[in-house]
């Protein structure tokens, strides 16, 4: 039992102290990077030259939100105008696709009736041609 008690208390000693260890390094980090950042922003405070600079950026950023509502504005008032050129744009794009549509039925009946007049008197001449070979060469077909 003694030994068993000895045990949990080197352990729970163990545990204390890494646990000590790791507080104390966490507060030396932090320490360090508290006084880093006071030193900083003193130097903030002292430098006229930053805050001229920090005042700056703060006038740019108002104006460029204040440019940033004025453009939303205007592409507002804007919005009507562009809707009403893309429905311009998509009736004259039908008109064109009806046109081009109707253009390739005319252009497939214009092939169909070409090739017609053309197959028509091949289809004559291959036929006689046929009928010709079978009477001149009956033989070949007795055989």
């Amino acid at each position: 039992m003694e030994v068993k008690l000895f045990i949990f208390l080197v352990c729970v000693f163990i545990s204390v102290t890494v646990n000590t260890v790791a507080f104390y390094f966490a507060y030396r980090a932090f320490a360090g990077s508290v006084t880093k950042a006071t030193s900083m922003a003193a130097e903030f405070q002292k430098n006229s030259e930053t805050r001229k600079w920090i005042e700056a950026l703060h006038i740019a950023s108002e104006r460029a939100a204040s440019v940033t509502e004025v453009t939303k504005q205007k592409m507002l008032e804007f919005e009507p105008k562009l809707e009403r050129a893309q429905e311009g744009y998509r009736r004259t794009l039908e008109t064109i696709d009806a046109r081009l549509e109707k253009a390739a039925a005319n252009i497939d009946e214009t092939s169909r009736k070409v090739r017609d007049v053309v197959a028509k008197p091949a289809f004559a001449v291959a036929s006689f041609s046929a009928g010709m070979s079978r009477v001149i060469n009956p033989v070949s077909e007795d055989e």
